[in-house]
């Protein structure tokens, strides 16, 4: 504890949760239960030291955080951008992303993923990816949410082949 303590203002994300910067989400999503399990507070309510009390709440902390970051495919690209200037970790202001209201709506949290990923894509104009994506996210939550971006998806590509 002490020693993972007093590591943490050094340590990246990936460092945090102990996996490989081409980490994958199920590889990022284990290391984090193994991590949270570890050193979630509750575990130390009983110690009656409030040092080591707080202590395990700071790294859990930072456990969530590098979890929230690292499964998160656009906070990880700008956190990866971020780290090779220097930076172990991204400001507030830009790990704190909030939920839309259409990725709310995608109950499994894989899906929900896929979907950002897929609109983001999108966006870019990269419609053959996020096809791909809309797919994987369609076969983990068939949604109303997941099926309208499928189709926004396949008139975007019919405007296309049409121009």
């Amino acid at each position: 504890m002490e020693a993972t303590f007093a590591g943490l203002d050094q340590a990246s994300y990936y460092d945090v949760l102990g996996v490989g910067a081409l980490a994958d989400y199920v590889a990022i999503r284990e290391a984090y239960h193994d991590c949270a399990q570890a050193f979630h507070p509750d575990r130390f309510l009983f110690v009656g030291d409030e040092g080591l009390q707080r202590k395990a709440y700071e790294i859990f902390k930072r456990i969530t955080e590098a979890y929230n970051v690292l499964t998160d495919p656009v906070l990880r690209r700008r956190y990866d951008d971020a780290r090779a200037d220097g930076h172990v970790r991204l400001p507030p202001h830009e790990r704190n992303r909030r939920l839309s209201a259409d990725e709310r709506a995608v109950q499994n949290g894989l899906a929900r993923l896929y979907v950002r990923s897929a609109r983001a894509k999108l966006e870019a104009g990269d419609l053959v990816a996020a096809r791909i994506d809309i797919r994987l996210a369609a076969s983990l939550d068939d949604g109303p949410v997941v099926v309208a971006l499928r189709d926004e998806i396949l008139r975007a590509q019919a405007s296309r082949v049409r121009a």
